[in-house]
């Protein structure tokens, strides 16, 4: 193939690309730079057919310092590496001048506001080493010419400097940083490769330099190694050379030195896994910067929130089957393939309307179960996917309003499912057991008013919860008679923080969550029998959230904790090795197990981060190797993406906050700080029994792009954060839980991030209630907002729920107000925005689903009615076939489309042209009032 045009060519650049992605998935590379052997090699050797860098840059037009720096990221990093230099090649703008590039990467490295040093350079006494290299790199940066003289010249002064360090030091990885710069990148085809590694090395080691771990540390374990070595050589017969593994002899002798150094090994092993990343994006987002658009390139929206390539593969228990949600018949569908071969990939179901959302493996060989409801009604109707033949049929009937749901999928029964369904009275869900073959269902459990059950491996009904007067929760199980009786006992206070897990395979133990006693819910395990409590995992800060557990006897092996960023930890030591491999495979970002096959022995994992969507890999847990399977949004791989930076803000009252802020690439100042104050976008999540988390999050990066900051705040109410924090939202609707947003939006004006003049605040359901209700109360704070099935009054949303929340309703009494009595019904009133509405004085945007089964189409009706009443600027836009959220493409896409024309016009945003004819088949209904102004 010939690459002249590579450069200027996009359709070219593209063929190249799926190229390089189809020896990627066949695994045809090899982990040095440039190279080939005729038949294998590296990124830039395998476009090559050759490790010629004069073909590079006559081929290409491209410097041959870029080749060597795109093959290092391969040669870094054994597991992501290929992706990585895929991904900055990928990431080129087209036709970007590239005589200057070289030295504006590496002053950008060396003293750039956003990649740079950051002061290391000070701390180790070489600034003026530092400045006279950039003074270099500037000077050809403004087109003057700078001789070998003068580059030799710097060089020896940033060697010099640098010996006069003690070797090891974070001083003398930072002089190896700049001394690397000191060469022309026209020149050195290495400058660039180099200075990279020299400043992934520098913020190595000024990490590792706060890692509890001292040169005395260091020399123990040196000297306790060597002697357990010539301890087990003294032990041996003359002649027997096979000496015992050393690290083997020091877990066996002394377990916690052993777990120290195992810890101190895996935190170095992530910082090199991590800054291997960070380098990949630095000069990624160099690269894109240095074409000389300002600001950062526009994302197209489609690439965030039009239906992704692929999502949520799964492998089948048996091993046999990959499945997944792609595009199919303009909505997302389930496709599926060998997983021998995933490239025999065919469409399993074939829904034209809402699309299908997920979908559950059964023990039967290659049988899996999806449910559908009607334009989000929510009525769930389950259905059956024969993988073998293609075949689809229904397993539970299409009735009106009912709904069904998968309880449990059991090795132990693999021709039956239990299932739940509220058939036989709307309020409450009963068990039933479902032949898989037959399709008859037989009632296990009849459902007289519980919240919910708990079955074990034989679809034995074992436990109940039911919801108590007072808010709080008991646990019943069955006594002698069969009748239920409480077993453990949970307050109000405890309620929402406490629940059951699931049985061992034996059925002697519950693993549950337990708050009792303390402020976080801890990972317990209750005997049946006895009902002896054993704490296996807590938390000071935060609950325990979910765990991994044994395949086969479903025993706790590690358990997840997220305050301000997830973090795995280890109850079994035997999972230590995969934890490890994949915690470097992730690097800065993080890894869940989304699926595994039943004998353990292949995890389906998904890799992201802040600025990496999504991709999934198939683990081998007996080669501990990884191997690509697909990403959710390969077309944001180019893209300039800004990071997500955690901070705890403290409320009025002092309850700290975890909030997670997003600017513009162009515009980060550092950690928590912007170039100069921006438009602020407040997002406020839904629940309000959810949280927001650290991760890849399409709504901040769509609006950091557009220049906005984006903040999301863990308000009270938010889950995770124990039950101290989780209650104080009880009463505070419209009250303090307004007032932590508030704080929030403070904090960012205080600190320069936020411009006041033009601040907005945009949230979906809960979130949606909470864009009302602070425009109610702060009217002159916000420039505009976006309410999305936000309720407007809290006294027909408890009067309109659906029928199946019915036990849950004391406790949403207890957080909102009861209407049975005279004081609540006053408080529903007064904390019910529509009743305020006439406060309100910026312009507004209201969605709705007209299908909503939570948020009746009548609650954002209402305020429209009552704003248009009061001459407010409202935009009404309802869709006929959502319920609560949009989920079809062609609805998602002219929303999102709609409120970046909106946030553009009040707060002066980029916002990317589009008209209704860019999506064909949606249902938005649009009415504008502007008695005041355009909305």
């Amino acid at each position: 193939m010939s690459m002249h045009a590579y450069h200027g060519d996009p359709q070219l650049r593209q063929q190249v690309i799926d190229q390089l992605y189809g020896l990627e998935h066949a695994g045809r590379w090899e982990h040095r730079p440039l190279y080939w052997n005729g038949e294998v090699g590296s990124v830039v050797g395998s476009l090559l057919q050759s490790d010629d860098l004069d073909r590079w840059e006559a081929d290409f037009g491209l410097p041959k310092w870029l080749a060597l720096a795109i093959d290092s990221m391969v040669a870094g990093n054994s597991t992501l590496g290929v992706a990585w230099g895929i991904h900055l090649l990928q990431g080129i703008p087209p036709g970007m001048p590239m005589d200057t590039v070289g030295s504006r990467t590496l002053l950008e490295l060396l003293k750039g506001k956003t990649h740079g040093l950051h002061g290391l350079e000070a701390a180790a006494g070489l600034a003026e080493a530092l400045e006279g290299v950039a003074a270099l790199h500037a000077a050809r940066l403004e087109g003057q010419d700078v001789d070998g003289a003068r580059w030799r010249k710097a060089r020896r002064a940033a060697v010099e400097q640098t010996n006069a360090r003690d070797p090891g030091s974070v001083a003398a990885a930072v002089g190896s940083c700049i001394e690397a710069a000191a060469w022309d990148p026209t020149q050195s085809r290495s400058a660039v490769s180099d200075t990279l590694r020299g400043w992934m090395n520098a913020r190595i080691a000024a990490n590792m330099a706060d890692y509890p771990w001292s040169k005395a540390d260091e020399d123990d374990m040196t000297q306790v190694l060597g002697a357990l070595h010539e301890e087990d050589k003294a032990s041996r017969e003359p002649g027997d050379t096979e000496y015992t593994n050393v690290f083997l002899l020091l877990e066996q002798k002394h377990p916690e030195k052993a777990k120290r150094l195992r810890a101190f090994y895996r935190y170095q092993r992530n910082q090199y896994a991590k800054q291997w990343r960070q380098a990949a994006l630095a000069l990624q987002n160099i690269l894109h910067a240095a074409d000389g658009s300002a600001p950062a390139a526009l994302i197209p929206r489609k690439h965030l929130f039009a239906n992704p390539a692929r999502a949520a593969m799964s492998i089948s228990p048996d091993g046999q089957w990959l499945a997944w949600l792609a595009d199919g018949d303009g909505v997302m569908n389930i496709w599926a393939a060998p997983s021998s071969n995933p490239q025999e990939a065919r469409q399993i179901t074939r829904d034209a309307r809402r699309g299908i959302q997920g979908f559950h493996w059964t023990y039967l060989p290659g049988m899996l179960l999806f449910s559908q409801d009607r334009d989000g009604d929510e009525n769930f109707q389950l259905f059956g996917a024969d993988l073998t033949d293609g075949s689809l049929r229904a397993l539970t009937p299409a009735t009106p309003g009912v709904r069904t749901g998968v309880q449990s999928v059991s090795r132990q029964r693999r021709e039956e499912i239990a299932i739940v369904s509220n058939a036989r009275d709307a309020r409450f869900f009963d068990v039933h057991v479902l032949h898989l073959r037959t399709g008859q269902m037989q009632c296990v459990q009849e459902n007289t008013g519980f919240a919910g059950f708990v079955l074990d491996d034989q679809y034995g009904v074992r436990l109940a919860v039911r919801n108590t007067q007072d808010g709080g929760s008991q646990w019943l199980r069955r006594d002698a008679a069969g009748a239920w009786q409480p077993w453990q006992v949970f307050s109000a206070e405890d309620g929402r923080s406490s629940g059951p897990s699931h049985f061992d395979a034996e059925g002697t133990t519950l693993y549950a969550y337990d708050s009792r006693g303390r402020d976080t819910a801890a990972l317990v395990a209750i005997d049946w029998d006895s009902g002896t409590i054993s704490v296996l995992a807590e938390d000071p800060r935060a609950d325990i959230g979910g765990m991994l557990t044994d395949a086969a006897s479903h025993r706790p092996l590690a358990y997840g904790v997220t305050y301000e960023r997830f973090k795995l930890h280890m109850l079994d030591e035997a999972l230590w090795l995969d934890i490890e491999t994949l915690d470097d495979a992730a690097g800065n970002g993080e890894w869940r197990m989304t699926a595994r096959t039943e004998d353990d022995q292949r995890w389906i994992v998904a890799l992201s981060s802040d600025t990496r969507p999504s991709s999934t890999w198939l683990y081998d847990r007996q080669a501990r190797t990884l191997r690509h399977l697909m990403d959710l949004r390969p077309r944001l791989t180019w893209a300039p993406l800004a990071r997500m930076q955690p901070v705890v803000i403290p409320a009025r009252d002092g309850l700290p906050l975890v909030s997670y802020l997003t600017v513009p690439v162009d515009a980060d100042a550092g950690d928590l700080r912007a170039a100069n104050p921006l438009p602020l976008v407040l997002l406020v999540h839904g629940g309000p029994w959810s949280r927001d988390a650290f991760g890849f999050n399409p709504m901040h990066q769509w609006l950091a792009n557009r220049g906005y900051a984006v903040l999301s705040v863990n308000f009270r109410g938010s889950t995770g954060f124990g039950k101290r924090f989780v209650n104080a939202a009880d009463g505070e609707w419209g009250r303090k839980m307004d007032e932590d947003l508030d704080d929030a939006v403070a904090w960012a004006l205080q600190r320069g991030i936020a411009d006041p003049q033009r601040l907005a605040i945009f949230g979906g359901s809960y979130g949606g209630y909470a864009v009302l209700s602070a425009l109610t109360r702060y009217p002159s704070r916000y420039a505009c907002g976006i309410d999305v099935v936000g309720p407007s009054n809290l006294e027909t949303l408890l009067a309109s729920i659906p029928a199946y929340w019915e036990a849950d309703r004391v406790r949403q009494h207890r957080a909102l107000g009861d209407p049975s009595t005279e004081e609540g019904l006053a408080q529903l009133r007064d904390r019910s925005p529509l009743h305020r509405a006439a406060q309100i004085r910026t312009p507004l945007l209201i969605a709705q689903g007209a299908n909503d089964p939570r948020v009746k189409q009548a609650e954002s009706e209402q305020m429209v009615a009552a704003l248009r009443q009061n001459g407010i600027a409202v935009t009404y836009a309802l869709y006929t076939d959502e319920g609560h959220g949009f989920v079809r493409e062609a609805n998602r896409m002219s929303f999102n489309a709609l409120c970046e024309d909106f946030l553009s016009r009040h707060l002066g945003g980029r916002a990317e042209a589009w008209s209704e004819a860019d999506y064909p088949g949606h249902s938005l209904l649009l009415a504008q009032h502007s008695a005041r102004q355009v909305a």
